[in-house]
């Protein structure tokens, strides 16, 4: 085998949320390697920004054309590529591969909380999943909950499984004009709790709104501000908002603004049924905004002692910790000092090789455990 491996990765750069970011960190941190060379399959190659990694465009329309996209459109990519090993990064395999896989797995939420997700992308997710976990050779997950998870439900790969916990940007300085800017053309309040990702049922970001409401009842000045999209079961969440008119819902902020948005929250609150790593709340950690969790799966993992962890998923306790942070000045500056800290624990180098022994366990006859640079 050659020292350097070749590597293609897919990478829907077209979609939001946590697995996009990761897609795009993982290849830049792959291209300041010496033992790759990363090919990444995209649908938006304008959006890669990794010096050092050749990109190839693999269109994509959206909706159902997923299915040909991965089971059409990637192998036949790959047949220009002629990888030596193959990294899908969103849980899914195309049929019929006929070259060593690696699959990313982020998650089991579809199976540990069904009843917030529809039928529809539940049983895709669940076949999706299988077919992968079956066919790959390496199965990359972000955490030891993930890895848990997986190990219960698809005892059969156990023996495959890498835990790669994600990096974690280190926070934008933000000057104080720049903040102010975005204050004024958002209409930030001056005080608020924040709570940012993807509005959908497993998020409970009802409780975020009520949890706020009611530590207003009791004398704070806070609001709530939500930045994100409407996802899916997102109704009892747009119910809380609609209600609260003292809530702030941003639907979309470019990295700038959000940015601007963590430098000014008071808090940050994140009461997840489940999450396979949690990037919204490594940013909150990352910029030292003091952290509220949920209390299960990889959250409490992901935070260490830089966050709160809340007892159970209801708004008087996250009433009952925002008054902690929020009147506790002891506690918040505990939480800044921490959170930042904890946060700088997770960078893409050490993710990049954790994914490139996947790699290498991947290949058939493959190289022993360890890699260079690593």
């Amino acid at each position: 085998m050659n020292d350097v491996l070749d590597v293609a990765i897919s990478l829907l750069c077209g979609t939001t949320g946590g697995p996009a970011t990761y897609g795009r960190r993982l290849a830049a941190a792959l291209g300041r390697r010496s033992d790759v060379r990363t090919t990444v399959l995209t649908d938006r190659p304008e959006l890669v920004d990794a010096p050092g990694v050749a990109t190839m465009d693999v269109p994509m329309r959206g909706g159902l054309d997923r299915l040909r996209w991965q089971h059409l459109a990637l192998p036949r990519a790959m047949r220009s590529v002629r990888p030596s090993v193959y990294h899908d990064t969103k849980n899914a395999l195309p049929f019929g591969l006929r070259i060593p896989a690696v699959v990313t797995v982020h998650d089991l939420a579809y199976h540990t909380v069904p009843a917030t997700f529809g039928f529809a992308s539940r049983t895709f997710l669940r076949a999706a999943t299988a077919h992968a976990v079956k066919r790959a050779r390496a199965i990359v997950v972000p955490s030891e909950a993930t890895a848990r998870d997986l190990r219960s439900i698809h005892p059969h790969c156990a023996e495959r499984i890498h835990v790669v916990p994600h990096g974690i940007d280190p926070a934008r300085d933000v000057p104080a004009d720049r903040r102010d800017e975005v204050r004024r053309r958002l209409v930030l309040p001056q005080r608020f709790v924040l709570h940012t990702g993807t509005i959908q049922a497993r998020k409970n970001v009802d409780l975020v709104i009520a949890g706020v409401r009611e530590v207003r009842r009791r004398g704070l000045p806070h609001r709530a501000v939500v930045v994100g999209r409407r996802g899916w079961l997102a109704d009892a969440a747009m119910r809380e908002i609609e209600r609260d008119d003292t809530a702030l819902w941003i639907p979309h902020a470019n990295d700038d603004d959000l940015a601007a948005i963590y430098a000014m929250a008071d808090a940050f609150v994140s009461p997840s049924a489940y999450e396979g790593f949690g990037f919204a709340v490594a940013d909150a950690l990352a910029a030292g905004v003091p952290t509220i969790v949920a209390n299960n799966s990889s959250l409490p993992e992901l935070c260490g002692d830089g966050a709160i962890l809340l007892p159970s998923l209801d708004a008087q306790a996250v009433a009952a910790a925002l008054e902690k942070v929020l009147l506790d000045d002891a506690v918040g500056a505990r939480l800044r000092r921490a959170g930042p800290a904890r946060a700088a624990q997770f960078t893409w180098e050490k993710a990049a090789a954790g994914h490139v022994l996947a790699y290498y366990d991947a290949v058939a006859g493959g190289l022993p455990r360890t890699t260079p640079n690593a």
